[in-house]
């Protein structure tokens, strides 16, 4: 069974990643609430566990899904006040 971790992404990169994504029309905000669900539940995503994580680590984090279709697509967690970022993997176990 696959178990899902948040795991810290080098911020910078991330930046290049999110632009790419608006570009291509594969960023998918909170606001877009139809297509936010339709992602999280087709990806079994822990959307509440995931941003605890993150509020343990950033004052005010900003979460972002990702898919671009391929290994970089998924839910990540950032924070430009303390440039830092994080994303949900899964792991088999």
């Amino acid at each position: 069974m696959a178990r899902a971790r948040m795991v810290e992404v080098d911020y910078y990169s991330f930046r290049q990643l999110l632009r790419e994504a608006t570009d291509r029309g594969g960023r998918i905000e909170k606001r877009e609430t139809q297509r936010w669900q339709e992602y999280v539940k087709t990806h079994n995503i822990n959307e509440v566990g995931a941003t605890a994580i993150a509020k343990t680590r950033f004052e005010e984090p900003t979460p972002v899904i990702i898919e671009l279709g391929g290994e970089r697509d998924g839910l990540y967690i950032y924070s430009d006040l303390e440039e830092g970022c994080l994303r949900l993997v899964l792991q088999e176990g």
